[in-house]
């Protein structure tokens, strides 16, 4: 047998949350532990991301005199899993986040803050919560990262606020859009702190001050750096190396250069899903389907899960993903896709399909209002894309996708080309779009008559907490149905996105990776979205990709290290 170039007890293949948390964890185990990335940057779809984990039962809920336990997480988790998921995979998560999350809190430098008011996504489910199990990353300042802060995944600065002057967090974003907080000062203080960060503009970098994912990457990052734990950037998995059943290790390529790699306790694949490979994606997921739906890293191409193949493991929820519906702006670079998050949920807005017919509640948790496109998509009546309808008071007082509040002669120039429709009438606007135009100004007269009355006689808008999150306090009779009446009218088109896909690797309670038998393969692990959810086909919270990720990091470092509990 050829010779090893290097040997480690844990390789870790992917610098998302689930692999950087791994690390971490098993350094703290005392095993020798290395990190490779095939970007060449690090932070996965995570520094992408809003950084928030769902994590039941947490110890910062109990600060807060906020109940919750196992049993009744367990219970929400198998009534909307709906047997997609086994009840040991559940419950060992469920048993060990809460875990994952005092050694971040007392032994690392990630730290939480507990969203006491963000509902489960569907709280009024036996088990569910109307809060307080979805924690966000608090604050960090990149400076500390030194030259690491340049290798961090860049945010796309056509996304970030003020070209990503200001930043904010999942409780800021709530008590914007809430009007909760005041947006002129919001961003006004938020300008004074980002011209007044002396030692980021002699620099000449980006806003440091780090919120959302980037938040979560750079203190699991620093984390690492304080460990001595190494991350090889530019570095690709390239085999895996077995001794009978048993992996062992790996190859790598390395600068241009392939190294073997003995991994004497286990290998942790941890490198993400598959959203952005085109031929993957036609041939795993529901059509239509397109790369350029994703708010994933284009950097997740699936390669890692075909070399797991190679050794035996088994795979499933290939066809699944994290959807989230998406506006696809004309920009061209590969961060075109918008991810749709609170538009729909606001007042004034309203989702139809091609007869100009709505076809579902749009302030559903996003996961299924993406699978609702799909079930309402016919060759007779598209819904792929679908429409986004507003008027003028919701373009004045919320952002579409790139369309934020401001004139509509103040957007950038390419919006303008096709990105949005608007006219002065719904029938106009129907014309422009290609939809039947008295379909739709019938869907708008009946829509506006639920404004008037609070009631969605079709399809329950706002009946459930998780539907007002966003849209915060008002006059109106049902907070998240607004009328659609003051011109001009607006559309803009809509796609089925994702957040990644959530399909992979079969794993058991322990990370462990299975075969089709059911039986794990020995010194191979799986956590994040290279594996197949523990979440099933459901989606139970914010957070409920990163919070799992991390957990079952966590287990594989902790099995492979002999220190399971």
């Amino acid at each position: 047998m050829a010779s090893w170039n290097k040997f480690v007890d844990f390789l870790v293949v992917g610098s998302g949350a689930a692999g950087m948390t791994a690390a971490v964890r098993a350094h703290a185990l005392g095993g020798e532990t290395l990190v490779i990335e095939k970007a060449p940057h690090y932070g996965g779809t995570t520094a992408l991301s809003g950084g928030v984990v769902w994590v039941p039962n947490n110890p910062l809920m109990k600060g807060l005199g906020l109940s919750d336990s196992t049993e009744e997480a367990l219970q929400y988790l198998e009534a909307i899993t709906k047997g997609t998921s086994s009840t040991e995979r559940l419950r060992s998560y469920l048993e060990t986040a809460p875990r994952m999350m005092k050694f971040m809190r007392d032994d690392t430098r990630v730290e939480f803050a507990c969203l006491s008011d963000y509902p489960d996504y569907y709280p009024e489910t036996e088990g569910g919560k109307p809060g307080g199990r979805s924690c966000e990353t608090v604050i960090f300042d990149g400076l500390q990262l030194g030259d690491e802060f340049l290798r961090m995944h860049p945010q796309p600065r056509e996304k970030l606020p003020l070209g990503g002057r200001v930043t904010f967090g999942a409780s800021d974003g709530h008590g914007l859009l809430t009007g909760e907080v005041s947006t002129t000062w919001f961003m006004l203080k938020g300008l004074i702190k980002y011209y007044t960060n002396f030692r980021a503009r002699r620099q000449g970098l980006m806003n440091t001050d780090l919120t959302v994912g980037p938040a979560l990457i750079g203190r699991l990052r620093i984390s690492l750096m304080e460990r001595g734990v190494p991350l090889w950037l530019s570095t690709s998995l390239k085999e895996l190396i077995t001794e009978g059943d048993r992996v062992v290790g790996a190859v790598v390529e390395k600068d241009g250069e392939q190294l073997r790699i003995e991994a004497r306790k286990g290998v942790l694949l941890a490198a993400g899903g598959f959203e952005g490979s085109a031929e993957k994606r036609h041939q795993y997921q529901p059509e239509p389907t397109s790369e350029k739906w994703t708010g994933g890293t284009s950097f997740n191409t699936g390669d890692t899960i075909d070399l797991g193949v190679a050794v035996g493991a088994s795979l499933d929820l290939m066809d699944d993903a994290w959807g989230c519906p998406c506006v696809v702006a004309p920009y061209s670079n590969r961060s075109s896709a918008w991810i749709m998050i609170f538009e729909k949920n606001m007042p004034g807005g309203l989702m139809v399909n091609k007869s100009g017919n709505r076809f579902m509640n749009e302030a559903a948790p996003y996961d299924e209002a993406t699978k609702n496109m799909y079930q309402a998509n016919t060759p007779e009546c598209p819904a792929i894309p679908a429409f986004f309808i507003f008027d003028g008071n919701y373009r004045k007082k919320y952002a579409c996708g790139p369309m934020l509040p401001i004139p509509d002669a103040l957007l950038p120039k390419n919006l303008h080309d096709g990105f949005y429709k608007k006219d002065e009438t719904v029938e106009g606007l129907a014309r422009k779009i290609g939809v039947d135009p008295e379909g739709l100004a019938n869907t708008v007269r009946r829509y506006n008559q639920f404004a008037e009355t609070g009631k969605d006689e079709d399809f329950g808008r706002g009946e459930s907490l998780q539907d007002l999150y966003y849209a915060g306090k008002s006059d109106l009779p049902n907070p998240s149905i607004g009328p659609i009446a003051k011109p001009p009218f607006y559309a803009v088109e809509i796609y089925p996105g994702d957040l990644g896909t959530k399909g992979g690797f079969r794993t058991d309670a322990q990370a462990r990776v299975l075969t089709a038998a059911d039986e794990p393969i020995p010194g191979l692990y799986a956590a994040g979205n290279c594996s197949a959810a523990v979440m099933g086909r459901s989606y139970p919270g914010a957070g409920a990709t990163i919070g799992p990720a991390m957990t079952f990091g966590f287990i594989a470092a902790e099995q492979a290290l002999g220190a399971g509990e």
